[in-house]
């Protein structure tokens, strides 16, 4: 398939991030506090005489922090899906970086919302044999909106290709 350039203004653009509904902040406070509550807390345990209580009260601190960490380190990946006259590009961000690109003809590209158990689901491109899953960090609704847009957008570049505005 021939490379589309970098510069060529999509049809379609749509950036995937992990969902979170707690910010950098909002995580940083409640450490802050906990921290604070731990620290009264392991006083009145050491005024007592009851010191060795002090380094369990800072563990599950530390515990949380690190939850918070890996939480907010995880949500740096990112899923972007352009749609071009001649191509739609899927470049999948890493946790780390790293990327990937996976480039697909319009014209017979399918997409396919497969649905599983217990409000489950899957998001897949497909066309010629080949799939990509896409998404797999979204909920359900959010991957049956994805899906009905992707779908619209396709058949409005496959039916009235002079219709998109460049």
């Amino acid at each position: 398939m021939p490379t589309v350039p970098r510069s060529a203004k999509p049809i379609f653009r749509v950036n995937l991030f992990p969902p979170r509904s707690l910010s950098r902040r909002a995580a940083r406070n409640i450490v802050l506090f906990l921290a604070g509550l731990t620290t009264t807390i392991g006083f009145i345990f050491w005024s007592i005489g009851a010191w060795p209580v002090i380094g369990f009260l800072g563990v599950d601190v530390l515990l949380l922090s690190l939850a918070f960490h890996f939480s907010f380190r995880s949500a740096r990946q990112e899923e972007r899906i352009e749609l071009g006259r001649a191509n739609l590009r899927v470049t999948r961000i890493s946790v780390r970086g790293e990327r990937q690109e996976f480039d697909f003809q319009p014209y017979w590209l399918r997409v396919e919302l497969e649905r599983g158990e217990d409000e489950q689901s899957a998001l897949f491109l497909r066309t010629h044999g080949k799939s990509l899953e896409i998404g797999q960090f979204l909920g359900a609704d959010e991957k049956e909106n994805l899906a009905e847009k992707l779908e619209a957008v396709l058949r409005q570049t496959r039916c009235n290709p002079a219709d998109i505005p460049v």
